[in-house]
């Protein structure tokens, strides 16, 4: 089995950071399949298919956060507190208490979904039914996957995460879909790669478990009395409300457009789950950093490091911006191209109104994405520094502006209308997530390191508009040459400005990573 050996200290500390999320980023990146799978389903299955897998999908995913029981951030806190006391057998009985409660959630979640299918069909006078029977039973396994993987986050161990969520299970999609997309396209088929996949990453997180825990010794402990169930309930309970809120988030512009949407009308429901898409690249730098900042907190947290947090979230924050400017520039200058791409041959059957909304609506989610992805890092911050009801009060707060606003504006504008209302709630909620860390942690969000990517930002998009006229109305060099431009201002102007300390150790672990990927001997024959 491997073992971590627990090492402080600021310099550790960047580094794990940064080779963390250097890892996870990689993995977010292989998260791209799962957009690729909807990519082929809109091709070989159509849009309506895919707005009502969507659908479909958005209430399955919802209902498995409860029976998830925030048992991701729970393992992470008591395995760390475990393993910090000295006691191993503290572990396995914590990852042995999360099974148990893990298990019975999902048998309440499974039921419940099972039993209410057909009202839901009938509520959004939509065919889901069966699809969302199928899907249901993803809950179990996907419980146990998040629980093993969560196991491993806390040893600091990255990659395992990635391997389970971030490729097998996006990877398992893509190839299900086309399998079924050239077969069967319909509706149920996709259920049940959906449910597939669910197995299939339980399984490959149960592997990697094993390398770093006794799975044998957590199961025989497996509901035995003693177990801190309590606990970890009692911690697990309001992060888990706090991702089943945030899980309507996410999902409810597309439920509320299920609703307000009719059926001549649902493929427009796919360009705004395509539009989504492509928008919700700007979250991956922030999800990158979530697992190993979390785990750098909580033992930061348990040895009442204040002052050493907030210079974490400072760097954190500052690399999100340094990310996201340049994909948020590019989301822009080639916003048309985009939107060709992913819906492919179907863009010819829809109408220059229809193809005008998706930008629009492409536009407005990246704003609102990128100003969420900044402050994004301040869930954790505040789940495992012992502050999970400030989060709980955030996203409710957050779900009945979005809701608000969503019954407001949608009936004025549309479906662009949902875009609106999604992005001012998220705008919205980061200005309370800065207010929070400020006022309860003494913790100053903003530092003048930022205002170098800003500068470098402007300073591309300053050259854009310079060169605008220089550049051929059509063609390829037409799409590539203002995204190059900016590009190459962007990153100039950081050099000139000047590299930060934490920002070189981000840069030499790119370059070490690089290094051993690339100095690897192909094996002799």
């Amino acid at each position: 089995m491997e073992t971590v050996t627990p090492v402080h200290g600021n310099q550790k500390d960047i580094k794990d950071l940064a080779g963390g999320a250097l890892v996870n980023f990689a993995g977010k990146l292989g998260r791209s399949f799962r957009g690729a799978f909807l990519w082929v389903v809109t091709l070989l299955c159509g849009l309506e298919i895919q707005a009502l897998y969507s659908l479909s999908w958005g209430l399955v995913s919802i209902v498995n956060r409860a029976a998830g029981f925030g048992l991701q951030r729970g393992v992470v806190r008591f395995v760390v507190e475990g393993r910090n006391s000295g006691r191993e057998d503290r572990v396995e009985w914590s990852i042995a208490a999360a099974l148990t409660v893990g298990s019975l959630s999902s048998a309440l979640t499974v039921g419940l979904v099972l039993l209410s299918a057909e009202w839901v069909a009938d509520f959004y006078g939509k065919p889901i039914a069966g699809a969302v029977r199928i899907m249901a039973w993803s809950a179990p396994f996907m419980t146990a996957a998040s629980i093993f993987v969560a196991a491993t986050r806390a040893l600091r161990i990255m990659r395992f995460d990635v391997y389970v969520k971030s490729i097998a299970g996006p990877l398992i999609l893509l190839v299900g879909g086309l399998a079924v997309g050239f077969a069967v396209p319909n509706l149920e088929s996709i259920a049940w790669v959906q449910l597939a996949m669910a197995l299939g990453i339980c399984m490959l997180g149960a592997y990697y478990f094993q390398r770093c825990f006794s799975l044998e010794n957590c199961l025989r402990r497996f509901g035995r009395r003693g177990l801190p169930w309590k606990r970890l309930g009692r911690f697990s309970l309001p992060v888990m409300l706090t991702d089943l809120i945030y899980g309507v988030l996410t999902q409810l512009d597309v439920l509320m457009l299920g609703w307000f949407v009719g059926k001549g009308q649902v493929y427009m429901i796919g360009i705004y789950v395509l539009a989504r898409r492509i928008a919700s690249v700007m979250l991956k730098a922030p999800q990158a950093f979530d697992p190993i900042f979390s785990s750098i907190v909580s033992e930061l947290t348990y040895r009442n490091k204040q002052r050493e947090i907030g210079h974490r979230f400072s760097v954190i924050s500052r690399w999100i911006l340094t990310i996201n400017l340049p994909i948020f520039a590019g989301i822009v200058l080639v916003r048309d191209s985009l939107l060709n791409l992913v819906a492919g041959d179907r863009i010819l059957t829809l109408s220059p109104t229809d193809i005008e909304t998706g930008i629009n609506i492409l536009l407005l989610l990246g704003i609102g994405m990128m100003v969420q992805a900044m402050f994004a890092v301040v869930e954790p911050l505040l789940a495992m520094s012992g502050r999970p009801g400030l989060n709980l009060c955030n996203n409710v707060l957050w779900l009945a502006s979005n809701f608000l606003l969503n019954i407001w504006l949608i009936n004025i504008y549309g479906i662009v209308g949902a875009a609106v209302g999604a992005t001012i709630s998220m705008i919205m909620v980061s200005a309370v997530r800065i207010l929070q860390v400020s006022l309860v942690y003494d913790i100053q969000p903003f530092h003048r390191s930022q205002f170098k990517p800003v500068v470098a930002a402007l300073g591309g998009a300053l050259t854009d508009w310079l060169i605008r006229d220089l550049v051929p109305g059509e063609g390829i060099w037409a799409t590539l040459t203002p995204p190059a431009a900016f590009l190459g201002i962007y990153f100039s102007l950081l050099g000139f400005l000047g590299l930060e300390a934490e920002d070189k150790v981000l840069l030499r672990q790119i370059y070490r990573r690089m290094k051993r990927i690339f100095s690897r001997k192909r094996p002799t024959t």
